[in-house]
């Protein structure tokens, strides 16, 4: 008895493993490929930016508000550019403390229409995707050429940290666009002696 219940049950896997192995050579795998997003319309080509050369984000940012704008020409504008690059020296990495911010620009810039003043964090900045890079840029741009506050939309380039590493171009392009227009959500000045 025992030996004809071992063959049945013999049988019935065998059977199940022969039914479940035909069953996957004859299932088709289907492989969904995402299909890639179309990137908006820009005037300019973003990859002529050397993320290790700040003026060809100026010259960009310049070059992109001529196109898509129609002018002024900050180029002939501001006639002192001062892009540079801020490393920690060891002592000031091992202490742990570092800056709260991964860029700035000064009041030396933003409150002289003829001079941009930027300063980067090297330390954040070689952390940064190519996208997050011409975000920030385009950020200090903003405080140093158009006054620009903070805004309270993350979405827009004003506000005050960079996007998530996973931000694609459109994003860049959608909010740089809204941030040319001067067409954010709380837009605000900042105030200059005389203004």
């Amino acid at each position: 008895m025992i030996n004809l219940k071992f063959k049945i049950l013999f049988l019935a896997v065998a059977f199940l493993t022969l039914i479940n192995c035909s069953t996957e050579e004859n299932s088709e795998i289907i492989v969904e490929e995402e299909e890639e997003e179309v990137q908006l319309y820009s005037c300019v080509d973003y990859t002529k930016v050397d993320n290790s050369n700040l003026m060809s984000y100026w010259n960009i940012f310049v070059e992109d508000v001529k196109c898509s704008r129609g002018g002024p020409d900050y180029g002939e504008i501001n006639t002192s550019v001062n892009l540079k690059f801020d490393i920690q020296t060891p002592e000031e990495f091992a202490s742990g403390v570092s800056p709260d911010h991964a860029g700035y620009s000064t009041f030396t810039g933003y409150c002289n229409s003829d001079t941009v003043v930027i300063g980067v964090i090297l330390n954040y900045w070689e952390d940064y995707t190519e996208i997050q890079q011409l975000w920030l840029m385009y950020h200090e741009f903003g405080h140093d050429v158009y006054k620009y506050e903070h805004s309270s939309d993350r979405s827009d380039i004003m506000w005050p940290s960079v996007p998530r590493g996973d931000t694609n171009i459109n994003a860049f392009i959608e909010a740089k666009d809204r941030f040319f227009r001067r067409d954010f959500p709380g837009i605000t000045y900042i105030e200059c002696p005389g203004d």
